[in-house]
């Protein structure tokens, strides 16, 4: 097991993975090791749906496809990297989940006031023990509007009251990832 200081500063998204399936123990030690985040009032606001069908995680990667890009479209004239992704979710056959063997999404119930945070944490959490054990990962965002399709939720398994909020990708890593630049914060003291 790595340093937990190396494993926060290594960790990258991954967008490109081996075929190789992710066994079910890997992804449940995953899961058991979100349920350790912290969550306001001690609610632990999560649940967990894990897609392995590969039909399935198409068709929820073509309804966030058409879902962003009407919210690209404005901005692709100021933003590179929108400008990029738009390209990227035009082209067919193209994937937001990369060929990644599995996607969990991390559902928070809508009645605890603190669950968007709590589930964030939570997703971190998967996110550091995943590249603990060589497994890459990446929160995949541009799912969210197909995802907020209660109609889908409900197909999916999802409990009654819940809603996405970290729809994340589990497998293992093709190559290297490259090191994004990381910039310094601002930061200001106050005593």
């Amino acid at each position: 097991m790595k340093d937990i200081t190396e494993v926060i500063k290594t960790r990258r998204c991954v967008r490109e993975y081996k075929e190789d399936p992710v066994p079910d123990e890997d992804i449940k030690f995953l899961i058991d090791c979100a349920r350790y985040a912290p969550s306001g009032f001690n609610m632990q606001p999560w649940s967990f749906l894990v897609v392995k069908n590969k039909e399935t995680m198409r068709r929820i990667s073509e309804s966030g496809k058409k879902a962003m890009i009407p919210l690209l479209e404005p901005i692709k004239d100021t933003s590179k990297k929108a400008s990029d992704f738009l390209v990227f979710l035009k082209t067919k056959g193209t994937s937001m989940f990369y060929n990644a063997p599995v996607l969990v999404i991390i559902l928070g119930n809508k009645n605890a006031p603190t669950a968007d945070y709590d589930c964030a944490m939570a997703a971190q959490n998967m996110m550091l023990a995943a590249h603990s054990k060589g497994i890459g990962s990446c929160w995949i965002g541009g799912a969210l509007p197909a995802l907020m399709d209660n109609e889908l939720l409900k197909e999916l398994g999802a409990p009654a009251d819940y809603k996405a909020i970290a729809p994340l990708i589990f497998g293992y890593p093709k190559g290297k990832t490259q090191t994004p630049e990381k910039v310094e914060p601002d930061v200001k003291w106050l005593r």
